[in-house]
């Protein structure tokens, strides 16, 4: 029996299915996308994506906000202008020089990546019914009456 409930748990571990911030993104399409985005080689003048983050922090610009411009951390989404988009060259991502310049403006813009929230309409209050308005209100403070010792 205990044999049993080992192998259970050891195929349940085995389960190393990767999660993914859209359910229907496979492995397989996030390793397409990833050799969408390779090159051999780093296109001349293009930047290291770490080079730009330090410039946004630099300039008091959430890192968050320009990883929402390129695209996400995997770049599976498209990026908001093509100064963000980037490749990789082994593990590392590059950017066009324009990211550190015109990137940055934008970046620092507010407006620039603001998304409008619709907020649900207020639910309307019941009319208070007769039951309600009979129970008699109590008058005065309440006071907590406490045994002595």
């Amino acid at each position: 029996m205990a044999d049993e409930t080992k192998a259970v748990e050891k195929t349940e571990k085995a389960k190393t299915r990767r999660t993914y911030r859209n359910d229907q993104w496979t492995e397989e399409d996030v390793k397409a996308k990833k050799a969408a985005l390779t090159l051999a080689e780093v296109p001349a003048g293009w930047v290291k994506l770490a080079d730009v983050s330090t410039a946004c922090r630099a300039n008091g610009i959430p890192v968050s906000k320009f990883v929402r411009a390129f695209g996400g951390d995997r770049g599976m989404n498209a990026p908001i202008a093509p100064e963000f988009r980037f490749v990789y060259v082994g593990r590392t991502r590059y950017c066009p020089p324009e990211a550190l310049t015109t990137g940055i403006a934008k970046l620092k813009d507010p407006s620039f990546l603001k998304t409008t929230r619709v907020h649900k309409p207020k639910a309307d209050k019941p009319a208070k019914t007769a039951k309600a308005e009979a129970t008699p209100v109590p008058e005065g403070r309440r006071v907590a009456v406490r045994p002595q010792s």
